[in-house]
Formats: structure tokens, C-alpha cells, sequence
């Protein structure tokens, strides 16, 4: 909280400078901004190695806006606030602004650390110390303001102190979507947080501080009046913030889009002002080279704020406000995360800091002009290819026409989107990666300039100023220095229209700028070709490259070798319950095909995108539209590719009949051979069952008795894990997830374990104590043993083979369940046992597939075991079995479910929709019964892998209830049962 400490001191605002090395407000700066360095640096890690980190798109993002701008911020935001109000605070008060520097670091790692493992509390933490130090920057605003005498600029201060207060209501929204709570309110949520944290912290931040910096920077004069009346737009910005956050979280698309229009009028007020500095610039007669790159990046930053804006407003008008409550408008607002994020904040903030680190870092005119010369080289080549990089990925990712005649635009004709796969992206993404870190680099050069600088002058022989303009050519040292360290330095001089440039000055945008432009969009253009004929020849096409089509087409007309017929194939598909209607179309090799499609859904949007990159755009519902396929000359995937509906069975396949084979069509046709081993595979949740898979009885068996012997033969086949899907199965007694076994308190249980399979296998039972180095032993094949436990501890236990790797065995279904009720246990009306695995398999056409065992099954996959990216996760060994054939039940019956998180890596929070547990038995103990002294009730019961335990509930109406892995990224993977419960 502010005190005496953050009031301005009795020193005059312009005083002596002291000595950087003491204590003063450079040597805080410097200390405060070490953050920032430190997010920079940790920012380049991750980009470099980000496809091996989860989450890893949230994580850049976020340490973008939290780490690298909020801190950004919170430094500069006290810098400008001292410069602007004419005031320095007292020195005592610098540790205090360091440790809120650092209280701000301590919460965005605190929200970083919980959201990478899901550990939503941590998020929370993180949440409410992002909050108090941004609170505790916006008190200690105010108290300057009020401390100031006659400030002229307080106008930007408050806007400061406005925008910090709007970046904890955004922190609290953030902290509940890590608690995943679904949609309407997880859609809902994400476009609030993003319009109070983007358009709110930054963008009035980021407005405010134009008005006072641009002048400056532009070496102009800024008009007072006109900067006063300008100010009255951040207020309006401030009402359309908290208008559109409201509206998003009431899911009113009409207000939203009128407090976005607000918004963006109250921005075009400000902006008026900006572009009349610009103007008075541009008519002025500069003695030294202006500094281009910051000019260049804040100018481009601030087109991409308004093309965001407008991009906005476009899609949350399009939007149905049936259709806010879905995942649409979270997954297009996410859409608008790269023109925001790398257009609009990125720049800004590498614009911003080029011009003021070497203000700050001070040491005369000179020095402060060879370090800004030394922060603009090659200014125009970084920011084009930077610039025109973002343009192509946002233009490749709009999925439309007008999208895709602006990309072939930009490329000169010589790419179109659908060509821009992934390895286009891949090098591209690197060219301007290469562009950023550019600054990194710079900097440092420009402190090693600065210092030399400052040396020179105080050992009295100082050289002339040297440094290279953006152009290339060598800076001038102007007859009378007008440039210093403080925000205000005088302006040059104005020239009159028409009157001729001072030869002594730098000839400013000329040959040289034209010769970087085109040097800049050269190697875009030259990057983008070669990306997009690797992508060509190894087939990567598209918004879907590398997400494991079957079908890969080379981009183009898709002939192949095929003579175009002159015919037209005309076929009407429609697309509604998670289907294409047909989902397979047969067209005579090298006729034109053209697809006359209709979303005939209720409630969902769908669309269409074929392989070679064709797209139909979001049809909304009873929207339709034509889509003109071009000639085809072999066959071809299509899929919907709104989240989630692919992976629920929303394919198509286009058949080239009378097509060559995949081998002599060449590279890229029939099935994609460079497919990645992690690509998920597609599975098809809403079909029942193949006609071959009998449905497994979940029913708890009886009891064998004291003396129980009974024998486990090991096998391998293809077995059905899922609709239409086979897995190269390890299995006991024939089945994914071997038999339940039931035993009794103090039995004798004797397993005979026979191993009739191709390769060594074991068995480890962990109801049993007993020395591991014989009975656990691996078993070679033809080979039996014998296996004698007494199970002398109740509980729901798991045994499983224990042959390295034993993530493998496990994975492809080796693993069961033995069941041993405690004394006493009351009788329940009906008894089920449900047995989680997950289970991890190789996507056709990666490296290992042609390697199953059995034709027509896939081998599990131990890279995604490796990085945990299970593609299903199934009770009894089958995704939605049970929601095909419920398990049933009556009303006011006891109803006992025993379940066992069998891995061989994930837990399950276990929960029945409509029902509440009466009863729960964890891990050999019960933590709840019926006639319990508080009354209390149980939701969930949470289990780690191998952990067991049971539930009771009754139920007192008669409907169908669900009962789900509440790790909802499981439910959605197949963990899903339902429960019909009749009177």
C-alpha cells in the first residue's frame, strides 16, 4: 500500500542527474526491468522447444501478455507516470517498486506452474498476486497524481490507474476457466477475459501512453489542446470494455458488438490526434535520422489493434446468440489470439522499449543517438518480414475466399493457402522468429554503444556520433544536439510545404527503404515457396497439417496424372448429427467436383475442409453453401474442423473410381506417409459397438469361496477398443482388461498363468504379499506357472503384467482387476465393477504402423505413452460401451459401483450426473457411510492410477443418468457409461 514513500520528493524536477551507479531512478529501472529480460530469454526457450511442452500455445501466449507486457507495463507505466508529472520519487520508495516487480513475476510463474499440470488452486494463487501488485500500482498511481502540483498530463496517469484495476477482474475470470467448468460459462468466460485483459489493460495502457510518447518519438511537437480533448476517448475505450465483458458473460451479442463499436470510436478519437503528429512529422525538417524501428514497429503494432477490432466485431456479430453459449465463439476468439497478440502487443512493446532503453540509459544526446541508431538497424527489412509472416498465418487460418485471394496477394500468386502446410509454416514461423530475436541482439549492441559513448565523453574525446539508420548509411551528428534523456527534448524544426530537404540530413525513406522492403517480402516470399513444395511432397496441406489425415491430395487442381474429362460431378451432402450425409462419394477420376453442402443440425455449426485445402467456411445452422473441389485424380479425406467433430466420427471420403494406385500417382496421393506418430487417432464415439463385439458384462460376479483356483491364459489378437477401431491387443483370458476376479477376506487364491502368446509376459497381483523374484518372474511363451496369494486385505485391486516395458503390456490391455469386499458389507440390490484404462495407438500412415501384429490392428504407440496423449480412455476395456447397452437399475434400490483406476498412467474422479454417494470406500477404508454424523454426501470418488475403491447411491427417479470420469478430457476420450433407472 502507498505511504509517505510513494510521494514525490522535495528535489526539483530537474535536478542533477545522479551518477547511474548510485541508487537513483536509472538504477531502479534497471532492477525492475530484470523481469523482463528474464521472461525474454525464458520466452526464446520455449519457442525453441515448444513442441515438446504441454500446453505449449497458452504458454507462449501468456508469457507474452502476463509475463513480458504486464511487467512491461507496471516498470514503464511508473516511468512515464514521474516523466509526465514532473515529480521523482523519493529514493527510499525504489525497493518497494522493485518488490512489487517481483510480487508480479511471483503470480504469472504461480499461474504458469498450475496451469501446465491443471492444478487450478495454484491458478487461483496466481491469480490473487497478479491482482494485489497490479492494485497496489494502480494506489500508489493515485497517490502521485494527488501529490502533483498543476500535472498537465494526469489525464494518462488515470488511464493507467483505470486499465491496472481492469487487469484483476480479467486474473479472476482467468482463475475460473482453469477450473474447466464447461460450456456456456467457459466460452463466455474466455471472450470476457480476453476483451477486459487485451482491449482493457493493454489497449487503453498502451493508448494513453501514445498520446505523450508518439509526438516524441516522432520528434515533434505534441499539441496540448488537441492531446487534452484526445484524452476523453480513453474513457469512452474504458466504457466499451466493461460493456463487452458484460455482454460476453450474459451472452448478449448485440451489446457486445455496441460496446466494441464504443470502443473502437472512443480509439478512433485518440487516434486522430496520433495520425495529425504523424503528419506534422512528415512535414518537418529532421537534422538527424529519425528512429525508424520503434516508428515502424508501434505503427504497425496499433494497425493490427485495429484490424483485431474490427475482426471482432465481424465475428461476435456472426455469431447466433444461440451460439455463444457453445465453443464456437471461444475457439474464434482464440482464432483472434495472433493478430492481438504477435501483431498488435509484440510490436508495440519491442517498438516501445527500442526507443526507451537508450532514452533511460541517458548519457548525453549522443550517446542516446548512436544506441537509437544501433536499435533501428535494418529496420524495414525486420518489420516487413515480421509484418508479412503474421499476415500470411492469419489469412491461411480465416477459411474463406476473401482470406484466401488476400494470401495469394500477398505471396505474388506464387502460393494460395491451401499450400501453406506445415512445413511452410514451420520456416516461415522461423524467418520471423529470427526477426524478433533480432532485438535481442540489438540491445545489446546498443548497450555496448552507450557505454563506449558515455566513456568517451567523460574521458573528454568523445568521437563523433556513428551508428547505421535503418537504411543502412551512417548517422550525423546534428550542429546543435536536441536530443537528451528526457521525454520532452526539443522538437526539430518545421519545414515549410515544398521547401528543400537540409542536405546534411539523412535522405530518410529512399532507395535504401525500398531495397530493405523488398529484401524483407523477398525472403518471405522465398521461404513460403520452398515450405509449400515440401508440403507438396510430403503432403502436410493446410489448417490441418499434421493432424493425421488419412487421404493427402497435393494442393492444386489434384489431378495427378490424370486427364481432366470436362465432366462435373455434382453431389449434396448434408451435415448433422455428427455426420457427413453421405460420408463416402464416388467420382470418376478427373471429373470437377462440386459438393452442395447444407448444415441440416438444429443447434451446431459444422463445415467441410478437404485434404488438398479446400474449405467451406462455418456453415451455422440451415446455412448452406457450394463448394467447388476442383478436378480429382485420386482419392481424398475431408473432415469438419470444428473442435472436437472430427475426432467424433465427422469424416468424408471422396473415392477417385478408375484413379491409378497411391504407388503410381506418385508422392503426396492415397495415404500420407509422413504422418506424426502423436497424431491422435480419430475415433468415432457416437457409434454403437462393431456387429463382432459382445458388450461386457459389468455385473460384480459371486463368490468363489475360501479356495478359489482359476487360470489366466496369455494371448495377443486384434480386439475392437472402440467404434470401427482395432488394437493390437496383449490380453488375459482374451479380453482388453482381463476378468474381474472375486475373492474373499482371508481366501485362498491360486492363479495358474499360462502364457500361449508370441513374446514374454508376467502377471503381478497387488492383493497379494509375497516375494516378487519367482511368481512376478516373465514368463517366455508356451511356458506356465503357478501364482498363490491369500488376500487377507480388503479393497479393489489391480493386477497387471509387469514385463518391461511395462507401459506398453499395460496399454494394450493387460491389466484387471481382483475385487475383495470388507467384513461386513451390507448387500446392495445391484453391484457393477468399472475398470478404467487408457490406451495409446500408432495413426495410420506413422512410422511403426505396418508393424502390428494382426492385419486391420494398430500397435500401441510408446511415444504417446511416453508424453501421456492417450487417444481413448474406456471402462472394461471398450470407449461408450455402456452408453450403447446402460447398465441398469430401479428406483430405491442400492446400487454399489466398485471401481479401479487401472492406468497405466491416468487417475479418475468418478462421478454419476443426478446422483449423489451415500457411501464411499476409498483404498481399503471408508471415508463415508449413510448414517454419517454431519449428513454430508460425496460427489466424486478421486482415484490415482492403481487406487480402488467403491460407491453407493440410490435413486429416487426413474431417467437415464451418466457416470463419468469428471476429468472431463477423459469423459470425451470414451470413460463414459449411462445408468437407465426405471420405476
Amino acid at each position: 500500500m502507498p505511504d509517505a514513500t510513494d510521494r514525490p520528493s522535495s528535489s526539483p524536477p530537474m535536478a542533477a542527474r545522479p551518477d547511474p551507479r548510485s541508487g537513483g531512478r536509472r538504477s531502479w529501472h534497471r532492477r525492475a526491468s530484470r523481469p523482463v529480460t528474464w521472461w525474454m530469454v525464458a520466452l526464446v526457450v520455449v519457442v525453441l522447444i515448444h513442441q515438446w511442452l504441454p500446453q505449449a500455445r497458452w504458454l507462449m501466449v501468456h508469457m507474452v501478455t502476463l509475463g513480458l507486457i504486464t511487467t512491461s507495463i507496471m516498470v514503464w507505466g511508473q516511468h512515464f507516470t514521474e516523466a509526465l508529472l514532473k515529480t521523482r520519487l523519493g529514493e527510499e520508495s525504489r525497493a518497494r517498486q522493485v518488490i512489487r516487480s517481483h510480487l508480479l513475476t511471483a503470480g504469472v510463474v504461480a499461474t504458469i506452474a498450475g496451469m501446465l499440470p491443471s492444478w487450478p488452486w495454484l491458478v487461483v494463487v496466481g491469480a490473487l498476486l497478479v491482482s494485489a501488485a497490479m492494485l497496489w500500482y494502480a494506489i500508489s498511481l493515485g497517490a502521485q497524481v494527488r501529490a502533483a502540483i498543476a500535472p498537465r498530463f494526469a489525464f494518462t496517469v488515470r488511464a493507467y490507474m483505470m486499465a491496472a484495476c481492469l487487469l484483476p477482474a480479467g486474473a479472476v475470470l482467468g482463475a475460473l476457466m482453469a477450473f474447466s467448468l464447461g460450456e456456456p460459462w467457459q466460452g463466455r468466460l474466455l471472450l470476457a477475459h480476453q476483451i477486459l485483459n487485451i482491449l482493457g489493460f493493454v489497449g487503453i495502457t498502451v493508448t494513453g501512453t501514445l498520446l505523450t510518447l508518439w509526438p516524441t518519438v516522432l520528434r515533434t511537437k505534441a499539441d496540448p489542446v488537441a492531446t487534452r480533448k484526445a484524452a476523453g476517448g480513453l474513457v469512452g475505450m474504458g466504457v466499451g470494455v466493461v460493456g463487452a465483458s458484460l455482454a460476453a458473460l450474459i451472452a448478449s451479442v448485440s451489446l457486445g458488438v455496441a460496446f466494441v463499436l464504443i470502443y473502437a470510436g472512443s480509439f478512433a478519437w485518440v487516434a486522430v490526434t496520433l495520425v495529425r503528429a504523424g503528419v506534422r512529422s512528415a512535414r518537418q525538417q529532421h537534422r538527424i535520422e529519425l528512429p525508424w524501428f520503434p516508428i515502424l514497429s508501434i505503427g504497425s503494432g496499433m494497425v493490427w489493434f485495429v484490424l483485431g477490432l474490427l475482426g471482432l466485431a465481424a465475428m461476435w456479430r456472426g455469431s447466433a446468440d444461440e451460439q455463444l453459449t457453445s465453443s464456437l465463439v471461444a475457439a474464434d476468439v482464440q482464432a483472434l489470439t495472433v493478430p492481438f497478440v504477435a501483431g498488435f502487443l509484440l510490436q508495440v512493446l519491442l517498438g516501445a522499449m527500442s526507443y526507451l532503453l537508450p532514452v533511460t540509459m541517458g548519457g548525453g544526446p549522443r550517446a542516446v543517438r548512436t544506441s537509437l541508431a544501433a536499435m533501428s538497424r535494418s529496420a524495414l527489412p525486420r518489420v516487413v518480414v515480421y509484418n508479412l509472416v503474421v499476415a500470411l498465418f492469419v489469412l491461411a487460418d480465416a477459411g474463406n475466399a476473401v482470406g484466401g485471394a488476400l494470401f495469394a496477394g500477398l505471396t505474388l500468386g506464387t502460393t494460395d493457402a491451401g499450400a501453406f502446410g506445415s512445413w511452410a509454416r514451420v520456416l516461415t514461423s522461423l524467418l520471423a522468429f529470427a526477426a524478433l530475436l533480432s532485438f535481442l541482439v540489438l540491445m545489446g549492441i546498443a548497450v555496448r554503444t552507450s557505454v563506449r559513448e558515455r566513456r568517451a565523453l567523460m574521458e573528454g574525446h568523445a568521437t563523433p556520433a556513428s551508428g547505421t539508420t535503418a537504411l543502412g548509411m551512417p548517422t550525423r551528428a546534428p550542429a546543435t544536439p536536441t536530443e537528451g534523456s528526457d521525454l520532452d527534448a526539443a522538437p526539430d524544426a518545421p519545414r515549410s510545404v515544398g521547401a528543400a530537404p537540409n542536405p546534411a540530413a539523412p535522405a530518410g525513406l529512399d532507395r535504401r527503404a525500398l531495397t530493405g522492403a523488398l529484401l524483407g517480402a523477398g525472403s518471405v516470399l522465398g521461404v513460403t515457396a520452398i515450405g509449400s513444395s515440401l508440403d507438396r511432397a510430403y503432403g502436410s496441406y493446410g489448417n490441418d497439417a499434421g493432424s493425421g489425415t488419412t487421404g493427402a491430395t497435393p494442393p492444386g487442381d489434384g489431378t495427378g496424372s490424370v486427364a481432366p474429362t470436362g465432366q462435373t460431378t455434382t453431389v449434396a451432402i448434408g451435415m448433422s448429427e455428427m455426420r457427413f450425409h453421405p460420408d463416402v462419394i464416388e467420382v470418376p477420376a478427373g471429373n470437377t467436383l462440386i459438393i452442395e453442402l447444407s448444415n441440416d443440425d438444429a443447434h451446431d455449426v459444422h463445415d467441410l475442409v478437404l485434404a488438398d485445402g479446400t474449405a467451406s467456411g462455418r456453415l451455422q445452422p440451415g446455412g448452406s453453401t457450394t463448394v467447388e473441389a476442383g478436378v480429382i485424380g485420386h482419392d481424398l479425406a475431408g473432415w469438419c474442423s470444428i473442435v472436437g467433430h472430427r475426432a467424433m466420427g465427422m469424416t468424408l471420403q471422396v473415392v477417385a473410381t478408375g484413379a491409378a494406385s497411391p504407388a503410381e500417382q506418385g508422392p503426396g496421393a492415397g495415404q500420407a506417409g509422413g504422418v506424426d506418430e502423436l497424431t491422435r487417432v480419430p475415433l468415432d464415439l457416437a457409434a454403437a459397438p462393431g456387429a463382432g463385439y459382445t458388450v461386457r458384462d459389468a455385473a460384480l460376479p459371486p463368490s468363489a469361496g475360501p479356495e478359489q483356483r482359476l487360470t489366466l491364459e496369455i494371448t495377443e489378437a486384434a480386439l475392437e477398443v472402440a467404434p470401427g477401431i482395432a488394437m493390437d491387443a496383449m490380453t488375459f483370458n482374451g479380453t482388453v482388461v482381463g476378468p474381474v476376479i472375486r475373492s474373499e477376506l482371508g481366501a485362498r487364491l491360486t492363479v495358474d498363468l499360462v502364457n500361449n502368446g508370441t513374446m514374454g509376459h508376467s502377471l503381478d497381483l497387488h492383493a497379494g504379499r509375497v516375494a516378487p523374484d519367482e511368481v512376478m518372474r516373465t514368463l517366455p511363451p508356451g511356458e506356465r506357472l503357478e501364482y498363490a496369494i491369500t488376500t487377507e486385505y480388503a479393497g479393489v485391486w489391480l493386477y497387471h503384467c509387469s514385463t518391461m516395458p511395462m507401459t506398453v503390456h499395460l496399454a494394450a490391455g493387460m491389466l484387471g482387476v481382483l475385487i475383495v469386499p470388507p467384513q461386513d458389507l451390507a448387500a446392495a440390490d445391484r453391484e457393477y465393477v468399472l475398470v478404467q484404462s487408457e490406451h495409446y495407438l500408432v495413426p495410420e500412415g506413422a512410422t511403426g504402423y505396418d508393424e502390428a501384429m494382426h492385419e486391420g490392428a494398430r500397435p500401441v504407440s510408446p511415444a504417446k505413452i511416453a508424453v501421456e496423449r492417450p487417444d481413448m480412455t474406456v471402462f472394461n476395456g471398450h470407449a461408450n460401451q455402456y452408453v450403447h447397452a446402460p447398465l441398469e437399475a430401479k428406483v430405491g434400490e442400492r446400487v454399489r459401483i466398485w471401481v479401479l483406476a487401472a492406468g497405466p498412467s491416468r487417475g479418475i474422479s468418478f462421478h454419476v450426473v443426478g446422483g449423489v454417494f451415500d457411501t464411499v470406500f476409498f483404498e481399503g477404508e471408508y471415508l463415508l457411510r449413510p448414517d454419517n454424523e454431519t449428513g454430508g454426501g460425496s460427489q466424486a470418488l478421486h482415484l490415482g492410477a492403481a487406487q480402488g475403491g467403491f460407491v453407493e447411491l440410490v435413486f429416487d427417479e426413474p431417467g437415464t443418468y451418466t457416470a463419468v470420469n469428471h476429468s472431463f478430457a477423459d469423459m470425451e476420450r470414451g470413460a463414459r457409461a449411462l445408468i437407465r433407472v426405471t420405476a
